[in-house]
């Protein structure tokens, strides 16, 4: 069989993550018998560069937002160039790894009657579902059946969007059980810090648990962008640990690069988001303490691996942190169960096969 390339657009190509991270186990494990990617990003950075480190071909092609006024002018010029790229590397098949870039899978779709492929890995709304005409999609994929319903309500055919959840490269997050450091139990939470991953949430969470529960240690893993936006909501944080006077107890880790070793340094992750970090945790042998937001529900096993928790009263949050902080002997087999549970959800290799059975249902109708 001729092998089909299939080219991938990134979102980024200057940072690394959840998203990114997805995109890069698959392009780094799809079956190369069959299909010759090629991964198009919109600026350089690290993310190019791992991708080139891992033997990936990747092509740098700014790519401005297209619903922007701003780039009313520049848009078109980027298009035809994406045109120009999918048509040399012979395309059957065009891949986002990010909804918003759905205006240009339908620029290509119109000249090169090529098959086009969504990744949604937000919680959308069925309006931003028509806005960004997810109807023109050969085919959808959801990383939770809750970010499907959306589709769904907006009118987009259920046979034409497939659910597959994140994954984990589980060789590489090894599980650690047992207390990360005598006589503390840390509590994380990670992910780049913006108002989306409500650290806010986090330290208000801290403040409770501190009062009843001195051995508890909080790390907020993750570094703002910069930009306005984010670095003031990063000076927020810092001021309500501050206002709580947690100095002391809230370590601020920045951006880690080694984030299996991060991950074994801690005893419970805490996501107030959603996405793949959950299953880097799982994977490492942590339970996570979550809310029902996005595919957290579908990936946490509530009272097995960890716990589903409305956010609102932060104090129901705060309440199971103490339970596991007093009982590190049930923490820990939470954490071996999640890692069982890690193994039989979030492979690598089931992820890519159920994502390549997406491609071969298109490819094989050409």
């Amino acid at each position: 069989m001729d092998k089909k390339p299939i080219l991938y657009l990134s979102h980024c190509g200057s940072s690394i993550g959840g998203g990114e991270k997805q995109l890069a186990y698959l392009v780094a494990n799809v079956d190369r018998a069959h299909y010759c990617p090629l991964v198009v990003c919109p600026n350089d950075g690290v993310f190019v560069e791992h991708l080139r480190c891992a033997d990936i071909p990747t092509v740098v092609l700014t790519l401005p937002p297209w619903r922007k006024a701003r780039s009313l002018l520049t848009r078109y010029s980027a298009a035809r160039k994406l045109v120009a790229l999918a048509k040399t590397h012979n395309a059957h098949l065009v891949h986002t790894s990010d909804s918003w870039l759905n205006p240009y899978l339908w620029f290509l779709k119109k000249r090169l009657r090529v098959d086009i492929v969504s990744h949604v890995r937000n919680l959308l709304t069925p309006d931003q579902v028509r806005k960004y005409r997810f109807d023109r999609m050969d085919r959808t994929i959801a990383i939770s059946e809750e970010s499907k319903i959306p589709l769904i309500q907006a009118g987009i055919d259920e046979q034409k969007v497939d659910v597959v959840h994140n994954c984990v490269d589980l060789s590489v997050f090894q599980p650690v059980y047992g207390p990360a450091h005598p006589g503390e139990y840390v509590v994380g939470i990670v992910g780049r810090i913006e108002p989306f991953k409500r650290q806010k949430e986090f330290v208000e969470i801290a403040a409770k648990v501190a009062v009843q529960c001195k051995k508890v240690r909080f790390r907020i893993i993750g570094a703002a962008l910069d930009t306005p936006e984010h670095r003031t909501y990063e000076q927020e944080v810092r001021q309500q640990v501050a206002k709580y006077g947690l100095q002391e107890l809230i370590h601020f880790a920045g951006h880690r690069t080694d984030m299996p070793a991060a991950m074994q340094e801690l005893d419970l992750l805490v996501t107030l988001s959603a996405g793949s970090i959950i299953a880097e945790a799982m994977a490492t042998g942590k339970p996570v303490i979550g809310t029902p937001i996005g595919s957290t529900a579908e990936m946490i096993v509530h009272g097995v691996t960890g716990y589903v928790v409305p956010l609102d009263p932060i104090a129901e949050i705060a309440d199971k942190i103490i339970e596991l902080a007093k009982d590190p002997i049930r923490s820990v087999r939470m954490g071996q169960a999640a890692r069982r549970y890690a193994e039989e959800a979030f492979g690598v290799k089931t992820h890519v096969q159920k994502i390549q059975n997406v491609y071969e249902q298109l490819l094989d109708t050409r």
